[in-house]
């Protein structure tokens, strides 16, 4: 019997993020890597995944010490630096952003008989943890201040954006351009939502802009642009490869792109885990260990600058997605992985009443107890809908999935109009000016996002200037 599991070699690594750029642009240098780390394992009874590169990891698996906070510190740094050169994108600008990092371990996705992960564990150079799949965070479910099925109706572009208030940003040429959102998910078709960016590899089958407009992905896309019609958007397709493998592949484009030309500003992750593994059989599951890879490639990010939005899950206690778990249901129970990281803007979801939607996961957030951070809308219009791009299979874009994205395209307008916001003013502007905040709940988080409110609070109490 074998699983598949992400292996994680620890080594330094010289110039990562040249090495990693190297083997996504030659087939020969990936498998010249992959070989490499392999040998450093033993082959027997490992088959690494052909799709995804070796990824440098630069934060170690254990609490922070002070070389992690100085590389934190460093990727703050070189974040910012990158954002205010000219955005060429030359791979030696890259080189030169990143020459003084080094790299703490290799990660790769394998399958490895049950008899070596055994020996694996053993060794003090080798770290095994899960790679699980991963659920798209749209509803799939079969109600006092709740909306359960059957769904109040769906609203259009134009009552929401009255509704988020968007109005005075808009009139004074804010709409998000020059920002621009990575979505991290199955794909966007970029005939309908134009893509100028993302994750590429020659032997990917999922090239940016290439999925149909019917996708998950696409239906963030559109939704992001609810609030902020001229942001950019990137296309990191990894629900290709729906594990935390792809995951971190997808994280680690990210944080390349982001050291070499100083985007993207923000990524949308409307995706997560609808169950609880037992912490006795499964004690590093991405759910119980905050040192899983995929969680510290996250931080990387978000140090780096990247704001990350990270949809809240579908499976609140009222009336939870049909794929939801029953250990994954209700409060407590339901936020969870890197959606429950301190550092991320979690989105829960209401309609346009303001209402909770019943499946929207509620706090506390298994890593980080106060989430969700704040709610958002969903039930639009946008991409689905009667004469919408993506049709009508689905009556509305739903779900947590539609909620992120909307809260993602107003982060993308304010920060067009106040550039040098970093991800922690970004999430303490939404929050403060939250409708219905003064407090947390498990329900709402500090409150429902009020982009005018947040608009006009920046206006008065501009962050400090970047120096």
């Amino acid at each position: 019997m074998a699983s598949q599991v992400l292996i994680e070699v620890i080594r330094d690594v010289v110039n990562p993020f040249e090495v990693h750029a190297s083997a996504l642009e030659s087939t020969g240098e990936f498998n010249r890597q992959a070989d490499e780390v392999l040998s450093a394992i033993g082959p027997s009874g490992v088959t690494l995944d052909p799709t995804i590169a070796p990824v440098p990891m630069l934060l170690h698996a254990a609490p922070v010490s002070t070389l992690d906070r100085n590389t934190l510190q460093q990727l703050n740094t070189r974040g910012l630096e990158s954002a205010r050169r000219p955005q060429s994108g030359s791979r030696l600008e890259s080189t030169a952003a990143t020459r003084s990092f080094g790299g703490r371990s290799t990660v790769v996705a394998a399958t490895v008989d049950e008899g070596r992960i055994a020996e694996l564990r053993k060794r003090p150079d080798i770290l095994v943890w899960p790679n699980s799949e991963l659920v798209l965070l749209d509803d799939t479910a079969t109600a006092a201040r709740v909306d359960c099925r059957p769904f109040r109706a769906g609203v259009d572009l134009d009552t929401i954006r009255a509704t988020l208030a968007v109005d005075r940003a808009w009139t004074d040429g804010f709409k998000g351009k020059d920002i621009v959102v990575g979505i991290i998910d199955e794909g966007v078709n970029g005939a309908t939502y134009p893509v100028s960016g993302g994750f590429s590899r020659p032997a990917s089958p999922a090239q940016p802009g290439s999925a149909a407009v019917t996708s998950h992905g696409s239906m963030c896309a559109a939704d992001v642009k609810v609030a902020a019609p001229d942001a950019r958007l990137y296309d990191y397709p990894f629900l290709g490869i729906p594990n935390s493998g792809g995951a971190l592949q997808m994280f680690q484009a990210v944080l390349d792109q982001r050291l070499r030309d100083g985007t993207p500003h923000i990524t949308n992750n409307s995706y997560g885990f609808t169950g609880v593994p037992d912490t006795a059989t499964f004690p590093n599951h991405e759910i119980h260990d905050i040192n899983h890879p995929l969680h510290r490639k996250v931080r990387e990010v978000i140090a780096a600058g990247v704001a990350c939005l990270f949809a809240a899950g579908n499976c609140g206690g009222d009336c939870p997605s049909g794929n939801c778990q029953s250990s994954g249901i209700g409060a407590g129970q339901s936020i969870h992985a890197s959606n429950s990281l301190a550092e991320v803007i979690t989105v829960a979801a209401v309609n346009n009443s303001r209402e909770r939607i019943g499946y929207s996961s509620q706090g506390p957030g298994m890593f980080e107890r106060q989430k969700p951070d704040i709610a958002s809308y969903s039930h639009i219009f946008g991409n689905f809908g009667p004469g919408r791009p993506g049709g009508t299979a689905q009556p509305f874009d739903n779900g947590t999935s539609a909620a992120t994205p909307v809260a993602a395209g107003v982060a993308a307008m304010l920060l067009s109009a106040f550039p040098g916001l970093t991800p922690a003013q970004l999430k303490d502007v939404l929050i403060r000016t939250a409708i219905g905040g003064g407090g947390w709940n498990a329900d709402f988080g500090h409150g429902i996002i009020d982009a005018g409110a947040a608009y006009n609070f920046l206006k008065t109490s501009p962050p400090p200037p970047i120096v």
